[in-house]
């Protein structure tokens, strides 16, 4: 049996959102600062994969103001 290459990375986030009761809810990336700025530095990168120990700087004000639930009009 073959499995997906992020199989186990899949299961260990499973793994934690079940035992740290949370929830993942779904949004369109153009409605979230913080995914459209990390899919920007990922197709900026060029790799496939990129692990981060804590965030990249540049993106701490955007998790702020996530955190704030400051919305911000697309235009």
């Amino acid at each position: 049996m073959k499995f997906h290459v992020y199989a186990t990375l899949i299961q260990d986030i499973k793994d934690l959102i079940i035992h740290n009761n949370t929830s993942i809810l779904h949004t369109l990336r153009e409605g979230d600062n913080c995914a459209d700025f990390l899919t920007k530095m990922g197709a900026a990168s060029g790799s496939v994969m990129t692990n981060h120990a804590s965030p990249p700087e540049e993106l701490l004000p955007l998790i702020m103001d996530d955190a704030w639930e400051t919305y911000f009009s697309r235009g």
